[in-house]
């Protein structure tokens, strides 16, 4: 485990003092100290990002950088993976709904065409009915002109046997 003393460097294992030209700064990981020079860090560098942590700037060391990514990565990956399994299962449901509401309609439209394949064979037979009643009254009508003729020629002739 790297030393977490200020006094002395987790890299190098010098103390502080003795890399005069370089400042000590601390891993917000692991919280070790290093110099900056072994961090691969200038000065300056250093101490910006020291002057910025109040800030909300963060530094890592490169021991604890692979750390990160990989845990990074890691929950990246189950969040992305509880994110796709949630997203199934949310599309299997509107699946669901979208079948029974298909089907629903479908019992529907089924029913919609046995009423009115029933009303129409209903209005067939109205139909047939009507026509043989017109056809019918259409022959007593003719048989009434017939009748009506006869009765007239016949009522005429005794008329004309009255006179």
């Amino acid at each position: 485990m790297p030393s977490k003393s200020k006094d002395k460097c987790a890299y190098c294992n010098l103390k502080a003092d003795e890399q005069k030209c370089h400042v000590m700064i601390r891993c917000d990981c692991c919280e070790a100290w290093y110099h900056s020079q072994c961090q691969d860090l200038t000065k300056y560098e250093a101490n910006l990002i020291s002057s910025a942590e109040e800030k909300g700037v963060r530094w890592f060391c490169t021991k604890c950088i692979p750390e990160l990514v990989i845990n990074v990565d890691s929950q990246d990956q189950t969040e992305a993976k509880t994110s796709i399994t949630e997203l199934k299962e949310k599309l299997e449901e509107m699946n669901l709904l979208t079948m029974n509401k298909f089907n629903n309609i479908d019992q529907a439209v089924k029913g919609m065409e046995l009423t009115y394949a029933d009303a129409l064979k209903s209005n067939n037979e109205n139909i047939k009915s009507l026509e043989d009643q017109c056809s019918k009254l259409v022959e007593q009508t003719e048989a009434l002109k017939q009748n009506n003729g006869t009765l007239t020629v016949t009522h005429m002739r005794r008329s004309t046997n009255v006179i």
